[in-house]
């Protein structure tokens, strides 16, 4: 089965091998035992996929065992259990040692503009790892910190040193003038030696190599300060499209190239939570070619150490700020060598759209430390000779690479209290290059160390990455799949940390690895508590002291005001005055309606009700800040009093005197015909995992979202056509109100969908629908739901889904930015919460299409009906005199508003119509 996926793709392949590595490519690299001969496993290959139409090529002439398999045209849409499932066939058919799908790692890249946030993603980044931008820092500060100055003093700037810099490429720019060896350059993309940054925007970091290049060695007379600025910098083009995907295949090439041209470092300012065999021996061929390697440890997924950093081919740099405080994005680990400035250095910026004309600003990632660490390798490097450190490193029978780390940690300058996983210190260029030659191999260099990880999870990665050093037993073939596995599972367990997952439901392990789980890593993902959990495509943050406010002081009696409504001044006045007497007066009628139902424990909502008036009072003061976390869990008790209720469907219907139900029970009791609307949704599963929510529509189609779809299909889409295969479980929608199965249909295919991939981020401009087809004919099917060709802003809504559980980012100190489970397990208690069955939530659209930044297509709406993950693909329903369909749910965010697609203006887009639909 795992091969028909290739099988398919070749039949809708082009004829014709494409040159280079694009991005987004359905790809593999194929690890032999000894170097084979291209032509006969071309032949297997053909025989195997029943075709022609892929290429199988050698990586490269330095690394003879590996081939890379491509197939032309192919765009990769596919889910990285089901790459590594097809991967494992490969690996058994062909009798490989590995093969490795590109997957596209997610590497954490600061925006441009860290004041412009677009998602409440963007948001949570800049309030757990972004700093605020300063201005008001010297220019050189960074340079100053590891003390570069001194060793320019001397006449040494890095001249006659090449460093290659596999990156997004470069674009013109003043800070760039005279510091490119472009004669050198290369594009593994395109397998052209022109290495220019397209600067797209669907890059979310677009211009990331041409402020690299510029830390690294810029010239005077500029604002940015290289560490180097006497060095040539050799781009070469490697990683592209959005979130800086990187595929380890292209960035393997890179590094070869850079060993071909005679680089003496190589500067790399990416990475992953992966694994690459490719990459491995690449770097490895590299180091014993007498380069130094410099990789930056990772950003916004402390405390893991991302891939290459952790080689022990390469040297690892963590982030510091101009205090020498660890910078809070930084990574850390046992692998780091040392720190360099991360946060506020000054660099040069490129932008789409920006006609040409760069700028400079405070950039902030331990891109930047690398690239500072680099520039300090090429000082290193014209002081010593590069011939001497080479026949120095010879004699004593280490790289050039491992005697520049050592003397680096030798030298490094160590604040006070400085952290044991952050290396050995901050850098320190003049101390470095005051070591002498012949005292570096003999010093005992002070050793990173980290903590014993209490994390299961992160404690088999980290394990896992040891093992596969070892390069026993099974880890050669299993390793890439194990650290993707594990590095999804610790990114859902801390997706507080503002990274997307790659789907909703938890991906599978290939048949070979589950025959050869090594134990620990079965107990690490053992240990994922959301395993089964639906994930957003946003990745939700806690709202700020404001909204808090203002939901708090919403609803005057005999209302459902919004509070969209309300001023951030007139809320906290509110809340000081008659609104807390109000609040505290609805919370306990509640709660009392909450006992008698017999919902939530007393003991819980006793504990509240003890703590509600100064939570309140703190919110009026703007003071939510101190909050420590039983105020915490009044405070998020309080909002779900509050709030939009969300009301169980029993019998089809909802009980107006559900103990939420307060200001809204009058408008449901008028809804005399909603059991017509809640049989026609259902809950989508994966092989009876919750994943998302759908309602039924004209002609046995199913509605949900494209990214409700991504999360159990795979899209094949090339030049012969596009496929959706439903290869990874039985896709399933369950009419009833518990999804006990009794109304349970199969999903067997895709009518429509959104052309572009969701991926976990919330888009606007992208149409996040799908319509699936099942059996029209079935027995017991609901009716089809009529859709409504105008929206009503003032109508009154409710959506209708099933919420899951809700994710661990739904819940997170606002002190510390960090998870605490307890939050959303005190919550249960006092609300008796019951999750993956169908509810119904009312409110109001909040802004019409058009009117959302972002939303170029004019066909998103926002509301302030209650959802969680799981809701995803929900209907929204209009009650006007006419009800109808008004809107596709498809994300929120805990506190901010959701958003929902305006059917109407999605029909009359140039994606309509929607086909086979009844309007109203």
């Amino acid at each position: 089965m795992s091969l028909d996926l290739l099988v398919a793709a070749q039949g809708i392949a082009a004829a014709e091998p494409e040159p280079g590595l694009p991005p987004d490519r359905l790809r593999f690299t194929l690890e032999y035992r000894v170097p084979p001969d291209c032509t006969v496993e071309r032949g297997r290959m053909a025989r195997l996929l029943g075709g022609e139409c892929f290429s199988l090529e050698p990586l490269d002439d330095l690394l003879p065992c590996f081939l890379v398999l491509q197939f032309p045209g192919i765009r990769r849409r596919i889910a990285p259990e089901t790459l590594f499932a097809a991967a494992d066939a490969l690996a058994g058919e062909m009798g490989l040692v590995s093969a490795v799908p590109d997957i596209g790692a997610s590497f954490v890249v600061a925006p441009d503009d860290p004041e412009q946030k677009e998602s409440v993603a963007d948001a949570f980044l800049a309030y757990t790892c972004w700093a605020a931008p300063d201005e008001t820092l010297a220019d050189d500060w960074a340079i100053e910190a590891i003390n570069v100055k001194p060793v320019w003093a001397r006449g040494i700037t890095g001249r006659g040193v090449l460093v290659a810099q596999p990156d997004t490429g470069v674009a013109d720019h003043p800070e760039l003038a005279g510091l490119l060896s472009l004669g050198q350059a290369w594009n593994t993309l395109t397998a052209t030696a022109d290495p220019t940054d397209p600067l797209s925007e669907g890059m979310s970091s677009p211009g990331h190599g041409t402020a690299t290049a510029s830390t690294l060695a810029s010239r005077a007379p500029g604002r940015v300060f290289g560490a180097a600025p006497g060095a040539e910098v050799v781009p070469i083009r490697c990683i592209d499209a959005v979130v800086l995907r990187l595929d380890p295949t292209p960035v393997a090439r890179a590094i070869l190239h850079a060993v071909h041209i005679g680089a003496d470092v190589i500067s790399m300012s990416l990475g992953g939570v992966l694994y690459s065999r490719a990459m491995a021996a690449a770097l490895e061929r590299a180091a014993a070619a007498g380069i130094v390697i410099v990789s930056a440890a990772g950003n916004c997924v402390q405390p893991v150490t991302v891939y290459p950093a952790r080689d022990p081919n390469v040297v690892g740099i963590a982030g510091t700020d101009h205090l020498d405080q660890p910078w809070k994005g930084t990574s850390r680990g046992s692998r780091i060598a040392a720190a360099a400035p991360a946060e506020n250095v000054r660099v040069a910026r490129r932008r789409p759209g920006d006609g040409g004309q760069g700028t400079t600003g405070p950039g902030q990632g331990t891109s930047f430390a690398a690239a500072l660490t680099a520039g300090v390798a090429a000082l290193w490097i014209e002081h010593h000779g590069r011939q001497p450190l080479r026949d120095e490193a010879a004699r004593i029978g280490l790289t050039v690479n491992d005697l520049f780390r050592t003397a680096l940690k030798a030298t490094a300058r160590r604040p006070a209290d400085w952290p044991a996983d952050m290396g050995a210190g901050v850098v320190d260029a003049d101390a470095l290059l005051r070591l002498e030659l012949s005292r570096i191999g003999p010093l005992s260099a002070p050793e990173s160390t980290a903590l014993p990880p209490e994390d299961a999870i992160f404690a088999a990665l980290d394990d896992s990455y040891e093992e596969i050093g070892t390069g026993a037993g099974d880890w050669p073939r299993i390793g890439a799949e194990v650290i993707y596995l594990l590095g999804d599972a610790w990114l859902r367990e801390n997706r507080a940390a503002g990274v997307p997952v790659e789907t909703a439901a938890c991906p599978r392990p290939s048949p070979g690895l589950v025959r050869a789980m090594p134990g620990p890593v079965m107990r690490g993902l053992a240990a994922r508590r959301d395993a089964g959990a639906f994930t957003p495509p946003l990745i939700a943050a806690t709202g700020p002291s404001a909204q808090y406010a203002k939901l708090l002081a919403a609803g005057r009696p005999g209302t459902a005001e919004s509070s969209a409504n309300l001023s951030e001044t007139e809320a906290r006045a509110r809340l000081a005055g008659e609104g807390a007497g109000r609040l505290m007066a609805r919370t306990r009628t509640c709660f009392d309606r909450l006992q008698a139902c017999g919902l939530g424990d007393r003991d819980a909502q006793a504990r509240v009700l003890e703590g509600a008036e100064g939570v309140i009072r703190m919110a009026a003061e703007d003071r939510l800040h101190q909050l420590d976390l039983p105020g915490r869990i009044a405070l998020e008790a309080l909002v779900r009093v509050q709030d939009r209720p969300a009301f169980r469907v029993t019998g089809d219907s909802v009980d107006i005197d559900d103990p939420l139900a307060g200001d809204w029970a009058p408008f449901l009791g008028l809804v005399a015909d909603l059991p017509d609307w809640t049989r026609s949704v259902g809950r989508i599963d994966l092989d009876g995992t919750h994943i998302g929510s759908g309602f039924l529509i004209a002609g046995g189609r199913v509605m949900t979202n494209r990214h409700v779809l991504e999360a159990c299909a795979d899209e094949l889409t090339g030049p012969g056509g596009t496929l959706w295969r439903f290869d990874r479980g039985a896709v399933t929608i369950d009419f009833s109100e518990t999804a006990d199965g009794s109304q349970r249909h199969a999903l067997s295919g895709v009518v429509m969908a959104g052309p572009d991939p969701i991926g976990g981020v919330e888009r606007l401009g992208h149409l996040d629908m799908a319509l699936l087809s099942l059996d029209a004919s079935a027995p017991g099917l609901p009716r089809a739901l009529p859709l409504a060709r105008q929206m009503d802003e003032a109508a009154e809504m409710v959506v209708i889904g099933y919420p899951a559980r809700p994710g661990t980012s739904a819940f997170v100190d606002p002190a510390t930015g960090a998870i605490s489970r307890e939050i959303g397990t005190r919550l249960r208690e006092i609300f008796g919460t019951d999750y993956g069955r169908k509810y119904v939530a009312p409110g109001q659209v909040m802004q019409g299409p058009g009117r959302l930044p972002g939303d170029s297509e004019g066909w998103v709406v926002s509301h302030d009906c209650t959802t969680l993950g799981g809701n995803s693909g929900s209907v929204l329903v209009q009650f006007t005199a006419t009800p109808a369909v008004a809107g596709l749910h498809f994300s929120g965010a805990p506190l901010t508003a959701n958003k929902a697609h305006a059917l109407g203006q999605v029909d009359r887009s140039p994606l309509g119509p929607i086909p086979g639909a009844t309007w109203l």
